[in-house]
């Protein structure tokens, strides 16, 4: 019997949360993540795209018109960056002509590569030769990687961001901070540097942390986003400008920022004057920054909304916006957003993405197309290039989806999330991506389902209601699920952020169980089979809701952080080793806040069972904080309240491999079965 024909009615229904479903683990495991980094090269998209059977990332592009998406380099080929921890942009294409210059950081050597790309119609589209190092491989020691890459004046040189690390007679245990140096430099195209280091130049250097940098039109001035610990970029960040002088940036100096003042994107307007999103208001809405002569500046707020318009930076040369002849493209909105243009001359904003309700980092464009990757409630993260109207060629924009609808075996069994909000103390309202349970059997008619509150990772990050398989697994079978924004994501303006402040641990729990309590007081989920889950900073807050709360019978854990006193300085990568002091207070006067809301120091309160998973090359989360937390629970109830806790060599902070998202997800639901079923 299929399950189709089970659900159909030949059977009677079967509880929520006990329910077959032909969205298996296996398809789950295979399914590739989401597409990243798109671009506009003349009347080619491209971007870069997963690929779950190799664990690489390959660059692809789509020819307009028609035609299918082709892979750019050979399959030994896997672009990507390291820096800061999360990546950044790690390729630039320059059109030249039919052939396309494409200059790559490769994933497993972390080098510069450079090659002539031909069109899509010879030689397969792919290069002939293989491509050039343009950086040598490292030395003993050091590990060097590089990210956001633009072309140099005159065309000859690739400046980008470079992060140097040097691995002492520590290894890897002692502060990153004094042993990570960052730079803009020129890498020459001809390859010199492959062989002689001396051939990179600096160009400028200023903050520990680095992103967009960006060449002025005229070649004349250098623009760049700087901030230092302990400062995150979405706390405080400084917009920078110099002067191009014999190839190096000189002059340097903040035109936008400072403290209380976050810029996560500036692009140049002209050649005096740049576009910039920062939130001195409390809100990321766009500014124009004018350099006049003697060294003056003038910025101004030129689209105020009690919106946002940008995203935060996590990811080198994070990008939100792009400057055409039309206007200025960008996504608006929190919970919920619209991609609009901006039109200087007249003020008006105009959507052009109707629709599509999700568009992630990497906008990028040209004077007349942009490339974003977007996504809905029913549709997963696709690449999009949009073609623009401009006062000279005037047309309604054009969307051209790059990647055509896959089959849907399973649409009517994929949940269609909804956004919601529950009020909580100070008036606050908590927005959530409300997932109800999916397929053509909903269970018995009035029994409230069960429920998955899931946390995102961050914790200033945001959740998105889109078309989620992953979701589906477990909506298909029965469950809720409601993804949570709670105090402190991004997406909100900054008081919202700022909820988070020095009260990890207690505001992000709250808003958890505040959702829990509304959906169940609603009839939407049962309150005694109300599960949490989350990765990261999310399995942090799921810790800490097991251990400070009765709301949840188990909980799912992903690569956490389990104490405070701990994840800082060595014991994490270098971007976050401060990131502590403004979430939970500085150390050592804070101490007695840290142990109050830290999950190990707390284990005895964890009574409810749970399962744990964490991989054994994880430079964020390291083993050490997930193999403390089983070891103080079992102290403290005795071994088995971890149902299960595996460990993954080769994997880092995120699982890529199939067999290892497979693994977890068939825990997660045995874990669900074992403790939610009615029976």
């Amino acid at each position: 019997m299929t399950v189709a024909e089970e659900a159909d009615g030949s059977r009677p229904a079967r509880s929520s949360g006990d329910r077959p479903s032909p969205i298996t683990p296996e398809e789950v495991a295979a399914e590739p993540g989401a597409p990243s980094w798109p671009a506009v090269a003349g009347a080619e998209t491209w971007w870069l795209a997963p690929d779950p059977a190799t664990a690489t990332v390959r660059l692809l592009r789509r020819a307009e018109p028609g035609g299918a998406a082709d892979p750019v380099l050979g399959p030994n080929w896997s672009v990507g960056s390291r820096a800061i921890g999360y990546g950044g942009r790690p390729y630039l294409v320059v059109p030249r002509g039919r052939t396309h210059l494409l200059v790559f950081c490769h994933a497993p050597d972390q080098r510069l590569y450079g090659t002539p790309v031909p069109p899509p119609g010879e030689a397969g589209g792919v290069p002939a030769a293989k491509p050039t190092p343009l950086t040598r491989a490292d030395p003993p020691g050091i590990r060097t990687t590089y990210a956001d890459p633009v072309l140099g004046p005159g065309g000859r040189e690739v400046w980008c961001i470079r992060e140097t690390t040097r691995v002492d007679g520590g290894g890897e245990r002692t502060d990153p901070a004094p042993r990570t140096v960052r730079d803009i430099v020129a890498v020459p195209l001809s390859g010199a540097a492959a062989e002689d280091p001396d051939a990179v130049r600096v160009v400028a250097r200023s903050h520990h942390f680095l992103s967009g940098l960006r060449v002025s039109p005229d070649e004349r001035h250098l623009a760049w986003i700087g901030w230092n610990h302990p400062d995150m970029p979405w706390d405080t960040s400084d917009l920078m400008v110099a002067r191009v002088e014999d190839g190096r940036a000189v002059e340097s100096v903040r035109v936008l920022g400072g403290p209380g003042v976050s810029v996560p994107q500036a692009e140049w307007a002209g050649p005096g004057a740049l576009y910039a999103m920062a939130d001195p208001d409390g809100w990321w809405n766009l500014h124009r920054v004018d350099l006049a002569a003697g060294g003056t500046v003038r910025s101004t707020c030129v689209l105020r909304t009690d919106t946002e318009c940008a995203h935060p930076v996590w990811r080198v040369g994070a990008t939100s916006f792009a400057v055409t002849d039309a206007g200025v493209v960008f996504a608006q909105g929190g919970a919920e957003q619209s991609l609009v243009v901006w039109d200087p001359a007249n003020g008006s904003v105009t959507p052009i993405a109707e629709g599509w309700t999700e568009f992630g980092i990497g906008l990028r464009g040209d004077a007349r197309s942009v490339a974003v990757v977007a996504a809905s409630p029913t549709e997963p993260a696709t690449p999009l290039r949009i073609t623009l109207s401009s006062p000279n060629l005037p047309a309604p924009p054009a969307l051209l989806r790059c990647v055509p609808p896959a089959e849907e075996p399973h649409r009517r069994w994929l949940s269609v999330p909804r956004r919601r909000s529950v009020t909580v103390a100070g008036g606050w309202e908590v927005p959530y991506a409300y997932y109800p349970p999916s397929g053509p059997d909903r269970g018995p008619a009035g029994a409230p389902p069960p429920l998955l509150i899931d946390v995102h990772g961050g914790p200033t990050n945001r959740t998105s209601a889109t078309r989620s398989l992953s979701l589906s697994l477990f909506t298909s079978r029965g469950y809720a699920v409601a993804s949570v924004d709670h105090g402190g994501s991004t997406g909100y303006g900054r008081a919202y952020r700022d909820r988070l402040r020095h009260a990890w641990g207690v505001v992000d729990v709250e808003d958890s169980v505040a959702v829990a309590r509304s959906l169940a007081a609603e009839g939407l989920a049962d309150p005694e089979r109300t599960a949490i889950r989350g990765g990261s900073a999310g399995g942090w807050t799921a810790l800490a809701a097991l251990a400070h709360s009765d709301t949840f019978c188990c909980g799912t854990v992903y690569y956490p952080i389990t104490d405070p006193l701990t994840w800082s300085y060595a014991e994490t990568h270098d971007f976050e080793s401060r990131y502590i002091a403004s979430l939970v207070g500085p150390l050592p006067q804070d101490e007695e806040r840290h142990r109050r809301v830290s999950p190990l120091a707390n284990a005895a309160g964890i009574t409810a069972p749970y399962v744990m998973f964490q991989g054994l090359d994880d430079p964020i989360c390291r083993p050490d904080q997930a193999r403390r937390m089983v070891a103080a629970v079992d102290a403290a109830h005795g071994p088995g309240r971890c149902v299960r806790y595996l460990e993954f060599p080769g994997e880092g902070h995120g699982f890529r491999r199939p067999a290892t998202k497979l693994a977890c997800l068939r825990a997660e639901l045995d874990l669900y079965a074992r403790v939610m079923s009615p029976d």
